[in-house]
């Protein structure tokens, strides 16, 4: 028995039509177009054979070292203390929390933007989360809640 296309569930008919528009453009799983085609590895994009065109080397990004003391670190410390004091003025001065009640508040929102940060920075393909990112936001916090104690 021949299956039609209007026999098969709408489900299954979206889930192909997405898997064949995610192929098409690139966006297939990592290692799935390998394995389908051998000479995949050596295939480039558009975008990376116009770039050797123009300039000569390829787009890929050097590695970048993760260290204790830089720009990075810095923007993490005042991000996440200035996270948690806004925080902590918008619940106590707007939402009329006690202080005391606003504070967990404060620096659980504080560690959960960084935690969310780092995860995002893992689930990107040259992107590593980083523990040191993490000990900066919560250096940052730790400095927002000794001027919220002041």
């Amino acid at each position: 028995m021949m299956t039609t296309m209007s026999s098969v569930p709408s489900i299954w008919r979206c889930g192909v039509l997405g898997f064949s528009i995610a192929i098409l453009f690139g966006l297939a799983p990592p290692g799935w177009a390998q394995a389908a085609s051998p000479s995949s590895a050596d295939s480039l994009t558009a975008a990376a054979v116009a770039f050797e065109l123009r300039y000569g080397a390829s787009p890929t990004p050097a590695p970048v070292r993760d260290r204790w003391l830089g720009r990075d670190k810095v923007q993490h410390v005042v991000f996440s203390g200035l996270w948690t004091l806004s925080t902590q003025y918008i619940l106590v001065n707007k939402a009329d929390w006690t202080e005391r009640d606003a504070l967990p508040a404060s620096i659980a929102s504080g560690a959960a933007i960084g935690i969310l940060k780092e995860l995002y920075d893992a689930s990107r393909l040259t992107g590593t989360a980083s523990g040191k990112d993490l000990v900066a936001d919560a250096v940052g916090i730790g400095l927002a809640v000794a001027v919220i104690q002041l």
